[in-house]
């Protein structure tokens, strides 16, 4: 919060800094009072008149004597006043706001205007007026360029991407180049209805300010309703008493809405909305130079204007900051878009690239899959074929033969139930008859199944299940995890091997670990271990479908479990289920 502090109190003393400033700057210029006179130095620099006598209603003279080396005179006036019929003054080419005044030296003039309040005029050579209008009309072109060029930019995006803060950002351009053209093409108008609509383009540029800084910061503004009733009812007193033929009215109004624009970017930058000051001190500058170019309105003898500030409030140069702030804004906020784009487009493009690698990596292991599938179920089947065949010619060999056909069959039918048992995984398809189970017993009633095939394969089967292991879950596939931890022990571990099941509890999980001495499994295969048809890579027979841990991973997973694995080439195995323990 404090580092907001300084840019806010920045921006306000910004503001005041060039009211002050301009008011200082515009009084080191002199200004002619009725009676004195002219001299050769005043009229080569231009000169304000000061100090009209109104002798009639509407009626201003001002009087001066002409000094000495005096070539030739232009007089500029504005259009609040029109001079009466003078034989000296003769219209130029600006329609009204420049007129040629023949004058003699030591010569005294009066001139007559017509007016409702004290008219805004000033002398100078004609050398001086035409370098100095020349000077106003390439800046009023350099004005009208950027907001018609920054309009074009503008109409492009709008056309583009329809925001309502682009809406009002064209709103604003258009208004502020449409005055630019007829301040260009119309310096003075006597009409006074083309007055008031001339003067109205400062009220509807100080509106569709507010109304941009709102947009732009994200103000939600009402669309329908009461609320947006109340936005044009508040819209239409501002522009009402903005129109005010009360001087402090009129101008009172104006800087109350130039501050509302302020005060919306100051909160905006308080608030810490990206990008705020990128309009705040632009908007400073412009709120600035509007106040003084609004002090000549107030008809207050603290501000008579001099020639250059009339002139560079023609130009209209003061609004490029605010106008450019904006347009920088703009570009930032869609620049920051095209990169979030971009990053998206990159996101994506890897997204679907690992996508692609894994749908690659699964075809793959499906092919491998099927040739495992098919191997494992040819063997057994060449191996009973060729057993009927021995029997077809010597029946005799039946009680030999008898056992091997049996281990291959028991074989076939322990593939068909895993494979149809990690089809069903696969699918989401294995519903769960969970009740509250103890875990030890599960592990002590499978490895009491499993301890005759330990036995005839020399394995010794060691069983810890004295700690109680309360779980919620499905016995019959508890079981079934842990009988195939406990058989694919017995398939890897040689005869005169061990095998420990032990129950424990760790936390608030529940352990069961089955450690072998079988032949290990190296660290590069470790990750595969869960992988279906994964066999060791050691040199070694098995019996194994290659799909018992992976279904028991799978089902531990269902159960909210896992089975973690520590081997060692060598020494052997430990699988460890670990599943949530039950506190009450």
């Amino acid at each position: 919060m404090k580092q907001k502090w300084p840019i806010l109190i920045f921006s306000a003393l910004l503001t005041a800094f060039i009211v002050l400033a301009g008011i200082w700057g515009n009084a080191q210029f002199e200004h002619l009072h009725s009676g004195s006179v002219l001299t050769a130095q005043h009229a080569a620099q231009g000169i304000a008149l000061d100090g009209w006598r109104q002798e009639a209603p509407g009626q201003w003279h001002f009087t001066f004597t002409v000094g000495e080396d005096i070539p030739s005179l232009t007089l500029c006036v504005t259009n609040t006043a029109a001079p009466l019929a003078h034989e000296g003054l003769t219209s130029l080419e600006r329609s009204g706001e420049l007129y040629a005044l023949d004058v003699a030296p030591g010569e005294t003039v009066e001139l007559v205007f017509t007016c409702s309040r004290s008219p805004q005029t000033w002398l100078m050579t004609s050398a001086f007026a035409s370098r100095a209008f020349r000077f106003r009309t390439m800046t009023q072109l350099i004005a009208l360029t950027a907001f018609v060029t920054m309009g074009m930019v503008l109409l492009a995006l709008y056309h583009y991407k329809h925001l309502p803060e682009l809406g009002y950002f064209l709103l604003y351009l258009v208004i502020m180049s449409v005055w630019a053209l007829m301040v260009f093409f119309f310096p003075a108008i006597r009409n006074r209805l083309l007055q008031r609509i001339l003067r109205s383009f400062f009220s509807l540029t100080v509106l569709a300010s507010a109304l941009l800084a709102a947009g732009l910061l994200g103000v939600k503004l009402p669309r329908s309703g009461r609320g947006l009733l109340a936005l044009a009812a508040g819209c239409v007193v501002f522009f009402a008493l903005s129109m005010s033929s009360y001087p402090p009215l009129r101008v009172g109004m104006l800087v109350a809405g130039m501050c509302l624009c302020l005060y919306y970017l100051m909160a905006a930058v308080n608030a810490d909305y990206e990008g705020a000051a990128l309009m705040l001190l632009p908007g400073a500058v412009t709120t600035g130079f509007r106040v003084w170019a609004l002090m000549p309105g107030l008809d207050s003898v603290l501000f008579v204007e001099s020639v250059p500030f009339y002139l560079l409030r023609c130009a209209r140069l003061y609004d490029l900051p605010f106008a450019i702030g904006c347009m920088v804004f703009v570009c930032r906020r869609f620049a920051l878009l095209f990169d979030r784009t971009e990053q998206l487009a990159r996101e994506l493009d890897a997204r679907v690239a690992e996508r692609t690698k894994e749908l690659t990596a699964e075809t793959e292991a499906r092919k491998s899959m099927m040739l495992n599938i098919f191997h494992d179920l040819r063997s057994p089947l060449f191996a009973v074929s060729g057993g009927l065949e021995t029997l077809k010619s010597a029946p005799e060999a039946l009680p030999a033969l008898l056992p091997a056909l049996r281990q291959r069959i028991e074989f076939l039918r322990r593939l068909t139930e895993d494979l149809f048992l990690a089809a069903k995984l696969e699918q989401k398809q294995i519903l769960l008859n969970e009740d509250r189970a103890a875990l030890n017993e599960e592990a002590a009633a499978v490895c009491a199944a499993c301890r005759s095939e330990a036995d005839q394969k020399g394995v010794e089967l060691h069983v810890s299940a004295d700690t109680p292991l309360p779980v919620w879950g499905d016995s019959v596939r508890l079981q079934q995890i842990i009988q195939n931890l406990v058989t694919n022990a017995i398939h890897y571990t040689p005869a005169g091997g061990s095998i420990h099941v032990d129950c424990r509890a760790e936390d608030e999980t529940a352990c069961v670990s089955v450690q072998d001495t079988g032949c290990g499994i190296a660290p590069e295969d470790q990750s595969a271990v869960f992988d279906r048809y994964f066999h060791t890579t050691a040199d070694k027979k098995h019996d194994s479908t290659g799909l018992g841990l992976t279904i028991a991973q799978e089902l531990a997973h269902l159960h909210h479990g896992e089975i973690t694995l520590q081997s060692k080439v060598g020494k052997g195995s430990i699988f460890t289920l670990r599943l949530p323990l039950l506190t009450d």
